[in-house]
């Protein structure tokens, strides 16, 4: 199925009935990151999962495809909105990993009346420091003159903890599909809207509803230094968060361990509508 937001055409799929969660999966991937564990959640829950801006079945921008613009937290955001309103969705839980959590910061921001409640998985408050958005522009570059394979094998390397690697190769092979999907110039535009995302530490301590965040022990994007970092910050806001370490996980949690961040986030939520 597909909306219209800002002149591009996106895509998004449903599961299940009830209470209305949205799940926003990481780049460089698509909703079909988030389906087993989705399709746990959906047992009692309406699962809505888009693909975002640039990824899987959704266009970059209406911008001719070759040079779209940076795709920011601030336009992902936007989208998330207006999939709200196509769909009629007052209000909705949210979970993100990576990008997906980035944007979840923004959409506080931006409609927080909109927001009852937001599982953070993975992604850090902090923003890019130099080295992090110098590193960015060096990607940028080799994109530009060699694609994105070596982007890819690398992220397949990082993103994608020790242990999903070992224990489940064919994991690495159906990463490796939906990040072949992305185009070059849509990447490119990701890493842009990366580096310029803001620090949301302030924002954190802003958040006073139900909150969930979760770690891979083997993440060295997000570490789980970042993570209960974030838990602090929200619970120094007045409010509480709970705090969920998984040992043998990585930047992709949901994706290598979906059964277990399933029911986390079915733990949570039903502790939200409960």
């Amino acid at each position: 199925m597909h909306y219209h937001s800002d002149g591009g055409k996106l895509f998004y799929t449903t599961l299940g009935g009830g209470p209305n969660v949205v799940l926003l999966h990481p780049t460089p991937v698509d909703h079909r990151f988030w389906l087993p564990a989705a399709q746990f959640l959906a047992s009692r829950y309406r699962v809505i999962i888009p693909d975002l801006r640039g990824h899987g079945q959704s266009e970059a921008s209406s911008e001719p495809a070759s040079a779209p613009a940076p795709i920011t937290v601030e336009k992902l955001a936007a989208d998330a909105a207006r999939l709200l309103d196509y769909l009629e969705i007052g209000k909705a839980m949210f979970a993100g990993c990576s990008l997906g959590g980035y944007t979840l910061y923004e959409i506080w921001r931006t409609m927080p009346a909109r927001v009852e409640a937001l599982a953070f998985c993975c992604s850090k408050p902090q923003a890019d420091n130099d080295a992090a958005r110098a590193k960015r522009q060096e990607t940028i570059a080799k994109i530009r003159e060699r694609g994105t394979a070596d982007f890819i094998e690398s992220n397949l390397q990082t993103l994608l903890g020790p242990t999903a690697r070992r224990r489940w190769p064919q994991k690495i092979a159906e990463a490796r599909e939906m990040m072949q999907a992305v185009s070059p110039a849509a990447v490119i535009a990701v890493q842009q809207g990366l580096a310029a995302r803001p620090d949301s530490v302030a924002t954190a301590r802003t958040l006073h509803i139900p909150c969930c965040v979760i770690a891979g022990g083997e993440d060295t994007g997000s570490t789980p230094a970042d993570m209960r970092l974030l838990a602090e910050q929200i619970r120094n806001g007045g409010y509480g968060a709970e705090y969920n370490e998984i040992p043998d996980a990585g930047h992709f949690a949901p994706f290598e361990q979906p059964e277990l961040v399933a029911r986390i986030l079915r733990r949570f939520f039903d502790s939200v509508v409960d």
